[in-house]
């Protein structure tokens, strides 16, 4: 009997973890009631017990949840391939050391870039992307080229569902989005037009492992004043960036 009601605790919790994961935004208790069907002192609980324990985070202002430090911190590990990151991060300190902005290593997850590794050039501006913390694909740099070589059913999935509008430049017209994932598929290139953030613009290109897959993602992002200025500069040491760590890790271009 005790083993039952310990087993039914953890599905709830797990239940509970679920419904926040897929919520970029963060969701509020009664939104767990309803997508659960918990009832509102069991969900309480376990959300006290989450939060002790650092799976959860809870915002006072918003009121709303999201993933703690400690539940990135096992998606980051089950996510994150040792070799890339190793790989990685020496291209990723160089680049943000030659072109003094901001860059980001990140890798896809259900609709999400998982951002892994962040380095900061001299003159980089500060960001609100941070080592674990997920952003939705189809309007970040990272995240559209990741997303631009899954499978036909996962972006059908990601463009079809609701899409929020972050700036007055964030793109959610399914169409647009489509011919958008196109292009970064051709050219390896994906861009961020201050589609998150406004004043930001961000360029990103994949990384490719020996059996052709997209493994993980690399950016610059930069104020955008600066940044329209070297756009062409930029496209060339990433995707020299990116190439580099690709062959590193076995790939071949066909």
């Amino acid at each position: 009997m005790p083993q039952k009601e310990t087993t039914s605790v953890i599905d709830k919790a797990i239940a509970i973890l679920d419904v926040i994961s897929n919520s970029a935004a963060g969701v509020t208790s009664i939104e767990l009631i309803k997508a659960t069907n918990l009832n509102k002192i069991i969900i309480h609980k376990i959300l006290n017990t989450l939060l002790e324990r650092e799976y959860v985070f809870h915002d006072l202002k918003s009121n709303r949840y999201t993933l703690g430090f400690k539940s990135l911190e096992l998606g980051i590990s089950s996510l994150v391939n040792v070799n890339i990151v190793d790989v990685a991060i020496p291209f990723v300190k160089s680049l943000s050391n030659t072109i003094n902005e901001t860059c980001f290593l990140g890798v896809y997850n259900s609709g999400n870039v998982v951002y892994l590794y962040k380095s900061e050039g001299n003159n980089a501006i500060h960001t609100s992307s941070n080592l674990g913390h997920m952003r939705p694909a189809y309007c970040t740099g990272l995240g559209r080229v990741l997303l631009a070589h899954q499978s036909e059913e996962e972006i059908r999935r990601i463009i079809n569902s609701p899409l929020p509008q972050y700036t007055q430049k964030t793109v959610t017209d399914s169409s647009q989005l489509y011919e958008l994932l196109a292009k970064a598929r051709n050219e390896n290139i994906a861009y961020d037009w201050e589609e998150v953030e406004e004043g930001l613009i961000c360029i990103a290109s994949g990384i490719f492992n020996y059996s052709h897959d997209v493994v993980a993602a690399m950016s610059i992002a930069g104020p955008s004043h600066r940044m329209q200025n070297q756009m062409k500069k930029c496209a060339s040491l990433l995707k020299e960036a990116t190439d580099s760590i690709s062959k590193r890790l076995g790939y071949i271009a066909l």
